[in-house]
Order: structure tokens, then sequence, then C-alpha cells
């Protein structure tokens, strides 16, 4: 069995890892990492790459598990995150494709992270048609040995909303590849 910690929004290549591992499970029965793809991600806007971050409350501190993780509710914070992906993708041409379940996914009212991010990614598991992923209480004894926010440059390039601007970003979050390959953006994670 290969653990991974969870991600919000996750990036190209952590899809790439767990699905090239063997028996990879999901693991929330880790010490919360902060300023991690945990909570974060990075899209492409015509301003350049963009940070997200989920704002979260640790309830123990420094050693507070990452299925211990709650979500800040009273804030604007998704609100502006769909400002953020709506104005950097609705040129794309799967914006409209799947605008509305992003939205929903964003608006919805998890409580904890853990349970934000197992949305987020059997979502993606659906559409690009990939096995699903079970999220097991193992627990995740060390942080993995790359970020998965770290810059690819072996990726496969596909057409990015502003490429007259910008030379290929590689490993964005999965949101980039859904918004400009649609469900064929399977391939660029299964490298077929």
């Amino acid at each position: 069995m290969n653990l991974f910690p969870s991600s919000y929004f996750p990036s190209i290549t952590y899809f790439q890892e767990i699905y090239l591992s063997k028996n990879p499970v999901i693991s929330g029965n880790e010490v919360y990492v902060k300023q991690s793809f945990r909570n974060r991600c990075e899209i492409l806007t015509g301003n350049g790459i963009q940070l997200l971050s989920v704002p979260v409350i640790k309830t123990e501190g420094r050693k507070t598990l990452t299925k211990e993780i709650r979500i800040v509710q009273n804030s604007n914070w998704r609100k502006d995150q769909w400002g953020a992906i709506k104005s950097a993708y609705q040129n794309a041409p799967y914006f409209e494709f799947f605008d509305v379940e992003i939205h929903d996914l964003l608006f919805s009212k998890n409580d904890f992270l853990i349970d934000f991010n197992s949305c987020i990614f059997n979502f993606f598991t659906t559409i690009f048609d990939l096995s699903t992923i079970l999220v097991g209480d193992e627990p995740l004894d060390n942080e993995p040995s790359f970020t998965f926010l770290e810059r690819k440059h072996n990726c496969e390039k596909y057409i990015q909303v502003f490429a007259d601007r910008y030379p290929f970003q590689s490993n964005l979050s999965i949101l980039d590849l859904l918004f400009c390959e649609g469900p064929l953006g399977r391939n660029f994670i299964l490298n077929d």
C-alpha cells in the first residue's frame, strides 16, 4: 500500500503519482502540514500563477491530524476563489461543460478539509474515468519527497488559456487540465 496525503484541487503530478503507484490510499491520519497542497492549489490567470488557499482551523495546535482540520465557514473565500477560477478559465474550451459542478464543489458545506478534498478528488476520478481511491486511517509517517506543487518540466504540454502571454506552466491544479482538455485530460494523467 502506498499512502498519500489529502490535496485541495490536486496538481496533475498528484494524480499521476497516485495512478502510477500500487494500492494507493489517501491518509487523513497524519499531522497536518501548514502551507502545503493539503489546502492549496495553483491556477493560471491573466496575471500569472495564482495560489488559492482554503482557510482552516487547527483544533489541536501543531499536532492536529489532517482529518481533524476544519474549514473556516464564515468568510468570503469561496466567492473569491470562484471569481478567480471563473476569470481564469471562462474562455477555456471545457469551462461551460464543468463550471456548474466545480462551483457546486467549491460551495459544498463540508466542515472538514479531508471530506472536502475527498469530494473534489472523487469528482475528478469520475470525470476522468479513473479508479476510486480509498481514504484510510493508516498513519502517514513522513512528508512525501516532493510537494506535488513543484514544476515538472517533463509534463506533457497542452494548450493553456493564456498560452499567448505565458510559456507552458506545468503541474498546475487539475482544474487547468479539466477546463483545457476536458475528459481527455485522463490521457495526461495516465500518460496514454
